[in-house]
C-alpha cells in the first residue's frame, strides 16, 4: 500500500545517492538541482541504486518497475512508457519503449499524484492536465502535474504558469500566481472569442478551455483543443451569468479573472457590501452614492460590530436592504465545535427574533479562518450541525448560511447544512480558495476591502461584495420580502418568450409546457434512453430561441417557505413534462411513465444507489431513509427533487385538466406561506395515492419492479437501470431481493407520510 511514508523513504534514498547529507522528506530545490545536474536515470546509468529507486517508485505509482534490482528490463520499460503516456508526454512508436527516467519524470514519481482518473475525476479535466504537461513541461519552472481529473491548488498553479509562459515570460519571471504583470496580459493579449483558433499546439484558446474545465464546465475540447466554437461561447455565457458577469460569451479580462482567482476582478463594482462599524446618516449616504443597495451587518459582536434597531431603521429608510451575519470570534479552530455551534444557533436566532427579522431570512455564520479539509471534517461540519440544532430549538425559523472560503462553503453545502454561501473571496491566499470553484448556492462574494470617500466626514471602510441575486436581503422587519421574487421574475420572463414563440406560429405546445421544457433542458439534464418518451419531445427551436434572446434575467432559486430548502427547478421541468405527457394511471395502485419521470424514477435511483453500496439487504431501509429527501449531495433523491416532483404533479395535473394558469401564478400560490406549502404536499398525496397508505405501498413497488405496469415503462426503466446501475449479476431492478426493495419502499412511504400527510 503506497503512502507518503514510502514516498518519503524513496526521496531520502535518492538524496543520499545524490550526495546530499542533510536528508529530508521534502523534494526541495537542492534535491531538484542535484538530480537535474545528474541527468536522466536509466539502464545505462552508473548508479544502480538510483535505477532501483526509480523502479520502486514506478510500482508505487501502479506501473511495472521490473524486478526492482536496477536492471531496467523490458517490464520496467513498459511501465515507464505507460507512465509517460499517462502524463500526457510524448512517447515513442508502439514498437519502442522508454528506458530513461528524465529528471522531471523522476521528481513526479516521488509524489502521490495520480496520472489516471481517480474516483469522481473528470475526463475533460484530465485532458487539460495532460495537455498542460505536454505543452509546458520543457519549461524550466514547469513541473509535471497530476492527471487524475481533479482540479486542485497545484493544477491551478500549473495553469497560471502556462499563461505566464504564453505571455513570453522567462523562467526567472514566472511565479505561478496572478500579479499585475499577468493581469496586464489578461487585459490585452489573452482575449479570445467565438471563431478564435490557436495557431500552434499551444495558445490562449486552449489555456482558456483549461480554465473553463477546471471550473466544472464543458470546455468543448474536441479532438485537439484550440478552437473557440459556438458551443464554448454558450457555455462561457452560462459561466458569466453564474458569476454575475457581463454575459459576453468571450474570454474577456473579467471572465479570465473569475476563472483563475477567488476574487475575480477585485475592482468590479458590487451592489452589496459588509462593514464592521455601524452606519450613520453620513456614511449611509456615501454607500448609496457609490451604487450599493444591500448591506451585511452583524447580529452581535460587541460595541464595534453590533447591529441596533436604529441602524436597521436607518438602512430601510434609505432604501437599502439588510442581510444578517453572525460572528462571535470565529477566527481560530478552537472557536468551533458541536456545543459552540448550538450556542451560536441559539444566540443568532434569538437576536434575529428580537430585531423582528422576518422568518425565513438567511443568517450567515462566520468561519473566518483558512480551514483545511481536515478542519472542516473534524470541527466545522459538527459545528454547523450544532448550529442547525440551535436554530431548530427556536422552531427552525431562520435559514442557515455560511461565511467562509470556497472549500468551507462547498463542503457545508454538500452536507446539506447550509442553504446560502457568503464567500470570502478576497482571501486569495487561503488554501480553501485555491483550486475550488464558486459554490452553487453562493449569494455574496467578498472581493476587496477599501475605504469609500477617504478623508471626508462620510468615509466608511467596507468590503465590496458581488451579489448573485440568490439572497435579496430584507427591507423591512414588519413586511417581509418574498425570497422567491427573483424566481417568479425569471418565470414571467420565460413565459413572455413562450408567448412570442407561440405567436410566431408554433402552436403545438402550450406556454406552460414550453417553460417547463426550457427548465428541463437549460443545463442539458435528463438525457437517457427514452427520455423524450418519458418527458415529452423537446421543442429545440424554442430552446435555441430563448438561448439567443438578450437580457435573460438571473435564474434565481425557488425556496420552500416551510422547509427553507430550494426546489430543483430543472428537475421540476422534467417531472412536469412527464406528468403532462402521461398523466395519472387509470389504476392508482400501479405505476406509469408519469411516475417514472418523477418520484418513481427517483426511487429507482435510490434502489440503484443501494445496489452499488454493497450493503446487506437488511440495511436497505436505513440506507434509503438517509437518501430519500436528503439534504446533502450524496443522494439521487434529494429534498429538492421531492419538492420538484410534488410541484410537478400538483401543477401538471391542473394543466392536464384544462387550466391555462401560468406556472409563475401557480408557484406563487403554492409558495405563499408555510400553510400553502404544506397544503400542496397533502394535495399531492390525495391526487396520486388517494390519501391511502395501501395505494401508496402498491404503487411504489410497481414503480420499482412491477411487471404489470405499463409495458413501455418497464422497458424504459430496465434501460435506465442498465445504463446507470446495471451489471451482469444484476441487470434490472426486478432481480433485486425482495428485502432490499421492501426496505427502500418503506423508507419512501415513511417520507411521503411525513411530508404529505
Amino acid at each position: 500500500m503506497t503512502g507518503w511514508e514510502t514516498i518519503y523513504c524513496l526521496t531520502r534514498a535518492l538524496q543520499h545517492e545524490l550526495g546530499i547529507t542533510a536528508l529530508s522528506d521534502s523534494f526541495g530545490p537542492t534535491t531538484w538541482a542535484d538530480l537535474n545536474a545528474y541527468g536522466p536515470v536509466g539502464r545505462d546509468s552508473a548508479n544502480i541504486n538510483m535505477r532501483t529507486i526509480a523502479e520502486a517508485a514506478l510500482y508505487c505509482k501502479g506501473y511495472s518497475g521490473g524486478d526492482i534490482d536496477g536492471g531496467f528490463n523490458v517490464d520496467t520499460g513498459s511501465g515507464l512508457t505507460a507512465l509517460v503516456a499517462d502524463m500526457g508526454l510524448p512517447v515513442p512508436p508502439a514498437d519502442s519503449q522508454i528506458y530513461d527516467v528524465e529528471p522531471k519524470v523522476f521528481k513526479a514519481l516521488l509524489t502521490m499524484d495520480a496520472y489516471v482518473l481517480t474516483s469522481g475525476g473528470s475526463s475533460m479535466i484530465q485532458t487539460c492536465q495532460r495537455w498542460l504537461n505536454d505543452a509546458y513541461y520543457q519549461k524550466g519552472q514547469f513541473f509535471i502535474g497530476p492527471c487524475d481529473g481533479h482540479f486542485s491548488r497545484n493544477v491551478q498553479q500549473a495553469l497560471v504558469l502556462g499563461i505566464q509562459y504564453q505571455m513570453g515570460l522567462t523562467d526567472s519571471q514566472v511565479t505561478g500566481s496572478i500579479g499585475p504583470t499577468t493581469e496586464g496580459a489578461l487585459k490585452t493579449v489573452a482575449y479570445v472569442s467565438s471563431g478564435s483558433q490557436d495557431s500552434g499546439s499551444a495558445g490562449w484558446v486552449r489555456l482558456f478551455q483549461c480554465a473553463v474545465a477546471f471550473n466544472g464546465y464543458d470546455a468543448h475540447w474536441g479532438d485537439d483543443g484550440g478552437t473557440f466554437g459556438s458551443d464554448l461561447a454558450f457555455t462561457v455565457t452560462r459561466f458569466q451569468q453564474f458569476c454575475s458577469l457581463d454575459a459576453t460569451g468571450a474570454a474577456d479580462y473579467e471572465t479570465w479573472m473569475s476563472l483563475l482567482v477567488s476574487t475575480g476582478d477585485p475592482d468590479r463594482q458590487g451592489t452589496a457590501f459588509d462593514c464592521m462599524y455601524p452606519l450613520n446618516t453620513t456614511t449611509i449616504q456615501t454607500v448609496k452614492d457609490n451604487g450599493y443597495s444591500i448591506v451585511g451587518r452583524y447580529l452581535i459582536g460587541g460595541t464595534n460590530k453590533i447591529l441596533t434597531n436604529s441602524e436597521i431603521a436607518l438602512i430601510f429608510d434609505n432604501g437599502l436592504s439588510l442581510f444578517p451575519i453572525y460572528q462571535d470570534e470565529g477566527n481560530v479552530i478552537t472557536d468551533f465545535g458541536p456545543e459552540l455551534g448550538v450556542a451560536a444557533g441559539n444566540d443568532a436566532a434569538g437576536a434575529a427574533m428580537d430585531f423582528g427579522i422576518p422568518y425565513g431570512t438567511v443568517i450567515y455564520f462566520s468561519v473566518d479562518f483558512d480551514a483545511t479539509d481536515a478542519d472542516i471534517t473534524s470541527v466545522i461540519i459538527p459545528h454547523f450541525q450544532g448550529i442547525n440544532d440551535g436554530v431548530g430549538a427556536y422552531g427552525s425559523l431562520y435559514a442557515i448560511g455560511v461565511y467562509g472560503c470556497r472549500n468551507t462553503c462547498l463542503r457545508l453545502e454538500a452536507e446539506g447544512l447550509t442553504t446560502r454561501s457568503f464567500v470570502s473571496g478576497m482571501s486569495t491566499g487561503y488554501s480553501g480558495n485555491l483550486g475550488y470553484p464558486l459554490p452553487d448556492n453562493w449569494a455574496f462574494d467578498q472581493i476587496k476591502d477599501f475605504t469609500l470617500a477617504p478623508g471626508t466626514s462620510g468615509a466608511v471602510e467596507i468590503d465590496n461584495d458581488i451579489a448573485s441575486g440568490r439572497d435579496l436581503g430584507v427591507d423591512s422587519v414588519t413586511r417581509p420580502r418574498d425570497p422567491n421574487d427573483g424566481f417568479y421574475t425569471y418565470l414571467i420572463w420565460l413565459e413572455a418568450r413562450s408567448g412570442q414563440w407561440i405567436d410566431q406560429g408554433h402552436t403545438d405546445r402550450s406556454a406552460t409546457e414550453l417553460v417547463a421544457q426550457y427548465l428541463r433542458a437549460r443545463d442539458g439534464l435528463y438525457k437517457f434512453t427514452g427520455s423524450d418518451t418519458v418527458f415529452g419531445s423537446l421543442d429545440q427551436g424554442f430552446i435555441d430561441f430563448v438561448n439567443t434572446y438578450p437580457d435573460e434575467p438571473f435564474s434565481a432559486p425557488l425556496r420552500d417557505p416551510g422547509l427553507l430548502w430550494d426546489s430543483d427547478v430543472d428537475h421540476f421541468g422534467a417531472s412536469y413534462g412527464a406528468v403532462l405527457t402521461s398523466g395519472l394511471p387509470g389504476d392508482l395502485t400501479t405505476a406509469n411513465l408519469a411516475d417514472f419521470g418523477s418520484w418513481g424514477g427517483d426511487l429507482v435511483s435510490v434502489l440503484g444507489q443501494f445496489h452499488q453500496s454493497g450493503l446487506s439487504d437488511d440495511q436497505a431501509y436505513d440506507f434509503a431513509a438517509d437518501k430519500i429527501a436528503g439534504r446533502g449531495d450524496d443522494t439521487n433523491f434529494s429534498l429538492g427533487d421531492l419538492l420538484a416532483d410534488i410541484d410537478a404533479w400538483v401543477l401538471g395535473n391542473a394543466t392536464r385538466q384544462g387550466s391555462s394558469q401560468p406556472l409563475s401564478t401557480g408557484f406563487k400560490a403554492n409558495y405563499a406561506s408555510s400553510a400553502t406549502s404544506s397544503a400542496r404536499f397533502k394535495a399531492f398525496y390525495a391526487l396520486r395515492f388517494g390519501s391511502s397508505t395501501d395505494t401508496l405501498a402498491s404503487a411504489l413497488v410497481k414503480a420499482m419492479i412491477g411487471g404489470d405496469s405499463a409495458e413501455e415503462m418497464v422497458v424504459i426503466r430496465a434501460a435506465f437501470w442498465l445504463e446507470n446501475f446495471g451489471s451482469v449479476t444484476c441487470p434490472s431492478p426486478e432481480f433485486m431481493s425482495s428485502d432490499a426493495v421492501t426496505g427502500v419502499g418503506q423508507a419512501f412511504r415513511d417520507a411521503i407520510l411525513q411530508y404529505c400527510s
